[in-house]
């Protein structure tokens, strides 16, 4: 296994979202760009998001990557680490990334995924909007939350996931019962 791949047509992808933890989802101008995999999570600071995160919205483009992690602390759930967007990023970019986004959720079958906003100008309604749902409300900070209950988005423009029956197991939290997904 190499330690950086990417991948830039996603019906080959498959087998390596499901064995790769770390990724950044690329879109540019509305179309997906590429998938790459990294060795370690991305991690993130204050520091980096007031210097590097401003320098680098304000470039010119229609660009967006979304990094990801998987961590080893929480098997059955898919962070949204970072956003870096650049300042003409459209809402169709920033749409298809996270589309894409679903698809990697589910391809390793979480039961949800996670983010922590720090920007101010993204609001709680827009949020909701797209699927997302306040969380943590005790902890500092705007913490979301997107389910899925074994019932993952479909968006037509992305391959098919391969459904490996109509139930989901709770492995990662250590029960033994199998739910039927209809009923969730």
């Amino acid at each position: 296994m190499l330690w950086f791949e990417t991948i830039d047509n996603l019906n080959d992808a498959a087998a390596l979202v499901r064995q790769r933890r770390y990724g950044v989802i690329c879109v540019e101008e509305g179309d997906f760009r590429g998938l790459s995999f990294r060795p370690w999570p991305k991690l993130i600071s204050r520091l980096e998001i007031v210097t590097l995160g401003r320098r680098k919205h304000a470039q010119g483009g229609d660009h967006c990557r979304l990094y990801y992690n998987l961590p080893l602390s929480s098997p059955g759930f898919l962070t949204l680490a970072y956003v870096e967007s650049t300042r003409q990023t459209s809402w169709k970019t920033l749409r298809r990334s996270a589309e894409v986004l679903d698809w990697v959720a589910a391809h390793r079958r979480v039961h949800a995924t996670v983010c922590e906003l720090s920007n101010e100008r993204i609001s709680t309604r827009l949020m909701q909007r797209v699927g997302w749902e306040t969380h943590c409300e005790h902890l500092p900070g705007r913490h979301f939350i997107k389910r899925y209950y074994g019932q993952y988005p479909q968006h037509a423009w992305l391959p098919a996931v391969e459904r490996l029956s109509g139930h989901f197991r709770h492995e990662s939290l250590g029960c033994d019962e199998t739910f039927d997904a209809s009923l969730s």
